[in-house]
């Protein structure tokens, strides 16, 4: 299957390439952690690029990760020499069924499909399940990735629409906590009903928690059936009228707004 592809990213003008952007390491360390400090990638991605055969280490093809790698040795990835990696950051709008995680077995389409190829290092900052679409952040900023993911008090905004009637007491149900199997304690901190006929209920949640299919068991547990699932805010950032599989850069208030959120409780 092809890969499908957002249209590139706007991006600053870039001019000449100057030397000082070769990245070089400046201790002795292995040689997946001096991808991953270039910029490259998570350790487990630029591991793999290793052990793939896609680096040499002074014209040497290394396939060990952890083999050292000397102060001012010229290290390249698929015979390009490695440079220092601009940070971006980035909302992308994933459609439903396809995957955040990094491979799948059974062919289906994984988010990395649709980001850049000449950005390294793109990695989604948390998931969403794969039947739900919205909002998705990504960077290859593997400490703003992890904030951006786990950060407390970050909120997550849903709109849902769930199968049938929200009866009068469930909304006070829902804001007043609920305990969830295997997940503890869920509290959201706002639930709005958009609309609401015999056939269904369109609501907007919001919640701080990151779990795993946390709204999906919600409603589950009051016995409604969610018809789909949209991420449509994470915290400053909105997904808006982004269109569905394309992405667009972060503003420096996002992404600083973002990262300050590793400070609050």
């Amino acid at each position: 299957m092809g890969k499908h592809r957002s249209k590139p990213v706007p991006e600053e003008p870039r001019g000449k390439r100057l030397p000082d952007d070769v990245w070089r390491p400046e201790r002795t360390m292995g040689l997946g952690r001096s991808l991953a400090k270039a910029g490259y990638g998570t350790r487990v991605h630029t591991e793999a690029m290793v052990r793939a055969g896609r680096v040499t280490v002074d014209d040497q093809q290394v396939t060990d990760p952890g083999t050292p790698v000397a102060p001012g040795s010229v290290i390249r990835l698929d015979g390009e020499t490695l440079t220092r990696v601009v940070r971006r950051y980035f909302a992308f709008h994933k459609p439903p069924h396809v995957l955040t995680s990094s491979s799948d077995r059974g062919g289906r389409r994984l988010a990395s499909e649709f980001f850049p190829d000449d950005i390294p290092g793109l990695r989604p900052a948390g998931r969403l399940d794969a039947n739900t679409s919205g909002l998705l952040l990504v960077s290859n900023d593997a400490s703003w990735n992890s904030v951006a993911a786990a950060a407390p008090g970050l909120e997550k905004e849903y709109q849902i629409q769930i199968a049938g009637r929200l009866n009068p007491m469930e909304p006070g149900i829902i804001l007043a906590g609920m305990h969830l199997p295997n997940h503890g304690y869920i509290r959201p901190t706002e639930l709005r009903v958009l609309d609401q006929s015999d056939t269904h209920t369109i609501l907007r949640l919001v919640v701080v928690e990151g779990r795993n299919r946390q709204i999906r068991r919600i409603f589950g547990l009051l016995r409604h059936t969610v018809v789909y699932l949209r991420r449509i805010r994470i915290g400053p950032v909105k997904l808006g009228n982004l269109p569905s599989s394309r992405l667009r850069p972060l503003t420096p208030q996002e992404i600083s707004t973002i990262l300050s959120a590793r400070t609050r409780s």
